[in-house]
């Protein structure tokens, strides 16, 4: 393919003119990739986002700051499984609903900020409010306020400080992923988004693993919680270091929106995300499937204690919990390092369709594990096809999107991965609570094979559509 940028087509123009690529592989506004970037190796491809000093800082930083955050995640479960054991399944649903239910209200008004206010800044001042919640959990729980000796109290508390950090989360996922394209040239932008994914399965194997090393020498959860607090610190320092390719001024959304012919009402602006993904049906189909993997899919993870208390009665509840959630991470992190490598000519709207497929049949083996090793397998795997279709929706979505929608588009991601997360730990916990854990699991498996195997006989709805008003 020609080099030359004046005869090369680009994204912003006709979608479907990319030569053999569909619109959904390449980068909103950038070249096609060139014969030299796809002839250089799996290994130089996969980390090539390394090579940017600000990509590698916010990484990094994000990388400690999410150990750190799931450590505290497989903490808080284990504490809500100790503080009343017979109702796991329901107090989880509760807990994890609440905590992420901010940003299915907030996350459209988040999308908004992040393209109107410097992101950079606003991340700081997020991560200096997150550091807070985590230590005042770690206060409540030394100092025996969070126990099974006053369950509603303990509960209460867990929930309320869950909610408050749910509402700055809602305003740190737009911002949060909107900024990595200002980290990397735009021709590593689907790479750095890959990599991004990586680092967070990273830490998702990562911090459970240490959650359950503390256990087993004997820590208490409190120092799990002491251990967020500071990881918070190296984003913070990471974010004060870097220097965003695109510098930000007051302005900068509404200027963005008027020089794209974007009607400049309040009300349009706050909603032409959702105009854009309504306009571009790939997009919505994405941002559902993504609903879909999230509201009938994460079930197996929400309830996990409940499934494990289940299966092995008698057992080291929070160990266990800590080990087959330690291998999800584990084949998470396979899977987000396979789809950095992933050259950009795949076709993601039929890869897609079938890592969903693979998804659903794992959850539905999951659900019928009778022994640790088998569960050990099935989670492993369902976390690397998980996040290789999560990582590919939102590398689809970034790419479709031109940069002054971004914040508002990726809302609707945020609202789809994080927003949906409530809605399903309320409807399939106390769910789990009354017909049991796994077959409850077994429900929203069954689902997802439904509409993967749907997109697989329609590969057209994920293939964008030629460009429009809105493009």
């Amino acid at each position: 393919m020609p080099e030359n940028e004046d005869r090369t087509p680009r994204v912003s123009d006709n979608p479907e003119n990319v030569g053999d690529q569909d619109r959904l592989t390449v980068e909103s506004d950038t070249l096609v990739p060139s014969p030299a970037l796809v002839r250089r190796g799996w290994a130089a491809s996969t980390f090539e986002s390394f090579a940017y000093r600000d990509f590698t800082l916010f990484w990094s930083g994000a990388l400690v700051s999410n150990v750190g955050t799931w450590m505290q995640n497989a903490a808080l479960a284990i504490l809500v499984w100790e503080i009343q054991p017979a109702r796991a399944s329901f107090n989880t649903g509760i807990v994890q609903g609440l905590a992420g239910l901010p940003v299915l209200f907030l996350a459209i008004l988040a999308g908004a900020v992040a393209d109107r206010v410097d992101r950079r800044k606003l991340l700081v001042w997020i991560q200096v409010v997150l550091l807070v919640l985590a230590a005042a959990m770690g206060v409540l729980y030394d100092t025996k306020v969070l126990s099974s000796a006053q369950p509603v109290l303990s509960l209460a508390l867990v929930s309320t400080l869950g909610l408050i950090g749910g509402i700055f989360v809602a305003f740190q996922g737009p911002a949060f992923q909107s900024i990595l394209p200002d980290l990397v040239p735009r021709k590593s932008l689907m790479n750095g988004i890959a990599l991004n994914s990586a680092q967070l399965q990273s830490s998702r194997m990562l911090g459970p693993a240490i959650v359950a090393g503390m256990i087993l020498i004997g820590s208490g959860l409190g120092l799990v919680f002491y251990i967020n607090a500071l990881s918070f610190l190296f984003v913070i320092a990471a974010l004060l270091a870097i220097r965003t390719r695109v510098e930000f001024h007051p302005g900068h959304g509404v200027e963005s929106a008027n020089n794209a012919g974007e009607p400049s009402s309040a009300w349009k602006t706050l909603t032409a995300g959702i105009t854009y993904a309504r306009e571009h049906s790939a997009v919505g189909v994405l941002i559902l499937t993504t609903a879909f993997l999230v509201f009938f899919g994460f079930p197996y993870v929400i309830i996990l204690t409940a499934i494990i208390q289940e299966r092995f009665a008698g057992s080291d509840v929070a160990r266990l919990y800590s080990i087959v959630y330690t291998f999800n991470g584990m084949g998470a992190l396979i899977g987000a390092v396979g789809i950095a490598g992933l050259p950009a000519t795949i076709r993601r709207n039929r890869v897609i369709p079938a890592t969903l497929l693979l998804f659903a049949l794992l959850i539905i083996g999951f659900s019928f594990a009778t022994t640790l090793p088998v569960m050990i397998v099935c989670t492993m795997l369902a976390g690397a096809a998980y996040i290789s279709t999560s990582s590919l929706v939102m590398t689809s979505i970034q790419a479709a999107v031109p940069g002054y929608l971004r914040g508002r588009v990726m809302a609707l991601f945020m609202m789809a991965f994080m927003g949906v997360m409530p809605l399903s730990a309320f409807a399939f916990g106390p769910l789990g609570q009354a017909i049991g854990p796994e077959a409850a699991v077994l429900a929203g498996g069954l689902v997802l094979v439904a509409w993967a195997v749907l997109l697989l006989l329609r590969p057209s709805w994920l293939r964008m559509e030629a460009a429009n008003a809105s493009g």
